[in-house]
């Protein structure tokens, strides 16, 4: 397919403005009950693009406001805390140059509110403890014990909602830490959050989140590596969410990155994945997720950024990509959306801008597009990386 479209950058960055501009940095974000989301996606699209962030401070404070007094942050302010949205602050918080050693006063403000961090709220508590011990019994990757505290009988279930043993006196990055640990299994994997959900999503994010944080030696790489090679699909060759399920484009980029990060690439057959990942390509340029699904813009990062990391990129087709994405563009108000024709979104607008930045940047010609070069596993600009000294930077 070699239709000739434009890339329209200035559309691009009037879309993006429409995210403040049109209402506080409160609203900024699509899905209220994705907002942590869509802030990183629009953070990162405006790093992308060199383009100003409007609003800095006040987004900032947004972000804190969602810290939880368990360390963790939720995707909104007191939403409770998820791995993944502790994730997206982590990166939007790196990227707008805030320090993780300051103390967050929202954290001590909300301690204050619980009455030195206990609730009286009982029936609350017996909710959580019963929904915890029916997760548990059902969940054999479940730890029997966290922190010390034995959660069997779901007698101590308030350490992982942050209403207890709280510490309001540690920096942003000793309570994120502190949260992270309490999510990790025996096995190497992580839950998502106190409910016990566990997929190779949530060890991506943990173990980026650690080693931004530089608090990877907390955690056994050994034991997440052994996790993550258990989710991987032999007929196939290829990762998927969970042990015994179909591979997915997506999980091979949380399984590849976490082995990146972990040092461990080479417990892979890198060719093998590679090839399946090349597959996915389709006669329209696009990438697809699975076997004979529809493309989706999304899947030109996730899969691109693989085969980056597995040095197997010259093995698609990246101008055809590139020509895909362009046809996702709303060439009247700018963003990028899933498919061709479609009605654009934050989600995809980052995704979109993200991979065409790996395809321009790692060009053999000179760069198009004057787009800040990604950095495959942080899902970050490179800059970035390198000027706050983040572990495993030089990949590319």
């Amino acid at each position: 397919m070699n239709v000739e479209i434009e890339f329209v950058r200035e559309k691009h960055i009037k879309y993006l403005d429409s995210y403040t501009e049109k209402c506080d940095a409160a609203e900024l974000i699509f899905n209220e009950t994705l907002k942590m989301c869509g802030l990183f996606y629009f953070i990162c699209s405006c790093k992308i693009l060199s383009h100003k962030i409007n609003k800095k401070q006040e987004i900032i404070n947004f972000i804190l406001k969602c810290q939880n007094t368990d360390g963790g942050f939720g995707n909104n302010i007191n939403y409770d805390s998820h791995i993944v949205s502790t994730h997206h602050a982590i990166l939007s918080l790196l990227m707008l140059n805030y320090s993780f050693d300051t103390i967050n006063e929202y954290v001590r403000v909300k301690e204050t509110d619980k009455s030195n961090c206990t609730t009286n709220d009982d029936k609350v508590q017996d909710d959580v403890k019963y929904a915890y011990n029916k997760t548990y019994h059902n969940n054999k990757n479940c730890n029997d014990k966290k922190n010390g505290s034995n959660v069997k009988n779901g007698n101590n279930v308030k350490n992982y909602s942050g209403q207890k043993n709280c510490s309001n006196k540690k920096s942003i990055r000793e309570n994120t830490c502190d949260y992270i640990l309490t999510l990790q299994n025996e096995d190497g994997s992580f839950m998502g959050d106190i409910w016990g959900e566990v997929d190779t999503r949530f060890v991506y994010s943990a173990v980026s989140c650690l080693a931004i944080l530089n608090k990877l030696n907390l955690v056994s790489t050994k034991n997440i590596s052994s996790y993550i090679l258990t989710n991987y699909a032999i007929c196939e060759n290829g990762f998927s969410w969970t042990s015994g399920n179909e591979p997915h484009a997506a999980s091979v980029f949380c399984c590849v990155a976490t082995l990146s990060l972990t040092q461990n690439l080479y417990l892979i057959n890198e060719k093998k994945i590679a090839h399946w990942l090349s597959l996915r390509q389709t006669n329209n340029g696009g990438f697809n997720g699975r076997a004979e699904k529809l493309t989706d813009t999304c899947y030109s990062w996730w899969i691109y950024s693989s085969l980056i990391l597995l040095k197997k990129c010259h093995w698609i087709n990246k101008n055809a990509l590139k020509n895909y994405i362009y046809l996702c563009q709303d060439l009247d108000k700018g963003g990028i959306s899933d498919n061709p024709d479609c009605i654009p979104d934050i989600c995809h607008t980052f995704f979109g801008l993200a991979a065409l930045s790996l395809i321009d940047n790692l060009n053999n010609l000179e760069p198009e597009l004057n787009l800040k070069e990604m950095h495959p596993v942080y899902a970050i600009p490179v800059k970035t990386v390198k000027k706050r000294k983040l572990p495993y930077y030089d990949v590319l």
